[in-house]
């Protein structure tokens, strides 16, 4: 199986970037609807980041 290709650089700095201004703006002031966005995106990034770097599956590994 080969493995998904790792997010890009430009994505890592966008969700990092929304990170600050959620930050400088207070929590408290950002919409539920745009933090639940924001956590939904970090989630997935980092399920994306995983899945990128998860061991190749070997021959014989139980999940064959």
């Amino acid at each position: 199986m080969t493995r998904p290709a790792a997010p890009a650089p430009a994505e890592v700095s966008a969700l990092i970037a929304w990170m600050r201004r959620l930050s400088d703006a207070g929590t408290h002031r950002a919409s539920p609807a745009e933090l639940a966005a924001f956590q939904h995106a970090k989630k997935d990034l980092l399920a994306r980041i995983q899945a990128s770097h998860a061991p190749d599956d070997q021959p014989g590994d139980p999940g064959d």
